[in-house]
């Protein structure tokens, strides 16, 4: 495959630029409203921080699985890995959406919370709308690992293992994720990318 290597740099280097951000994140600001927005708010560079680079592997990943696409020579299977780059980026977008409500909304909320002592009327509507686009990213992320095992098993040159490996992976973890209601432990996003950098990681290598 042409440009192997630059692939999966990139695949690896989407998980890699997630995790800056997101080994600062705090249990604490998955606490009740009243309690979390007031740390947030006191905590206002480390959010930044995290989502930012959350924002900025979600612009890379998806770019990785475009290049795995355009380069497999084997055209079921590169019809396959497109069909879950789309799928990816789909989701994607809606994640990128709820990232940017985190960075403009919350902050604001959180402000709010502290000067006023209570949650801001009409802030827990729309931070329900925010976190069902992030539902949605990882359910089409668990089903776009599904399709690229299947890309992979039809593949000429990834191994048989990594294709049944992605194509379990992300059925099991999308029944999870629907049957915990998104609450349990298939919802946290860096299993969204981590499919993904396993397969950037196989084809550093090969």
């Amino acid at each position: 495959m042409e440009g192997s290597g630059l692939v999966g740099s990139v695949l690896v280097a989407g998980l890699g630029i997630f995790l800056v951000g997101a080994t600062r994140w705090r249990l604490d600001y998955q606490r009740p409203m009243q309690d979390s927005l007031p740390l947030i708010h006191r905590d206002r560079r480390r959010w930044v921080w995290i989502h930012v680079w959350m924002v900025a592997a979600m612009l890379v990943t998806p770019s990785g699985l475009v290049g795995l696409a355009a380069g497999l020579e084997q055209p079921t299977a590169r019809v396959l890995a497109a069909m879950a780059a789309t799928a990816y980026l789909a989701g994607g977008v809606g994640w990128i959406a709820s990232l940017a409500f985190r960075l403009t909304v919350v902050p604001w909320a959180a402000e709010r919370t502290v000067t006023l002592g209570h949650v801001p009327d009409g802030f827990a509507a729309h931070d329900r709308w925010s976190a069902a686009l992030y539902c949605v990213h990882m359910l089409s992320a668990y089903a776009a690992s599904a399709v690229l095992g299947i890309a992979v098993l039809v593949s000429d040159i990834l191994p048989t293992w990594l294709g049944w490996t992605g194509l379990g992976w992300g059925l099991v973890f999308a029944a999870g994720l629907v049957v915990t209601r998104f609450a349990g432990p298939f919802n946290p996003p860096f299993w969204a990318h981590l499919y993904t950098a396993a397969v950037g990681a196989v084809l550093l290598l090969d």
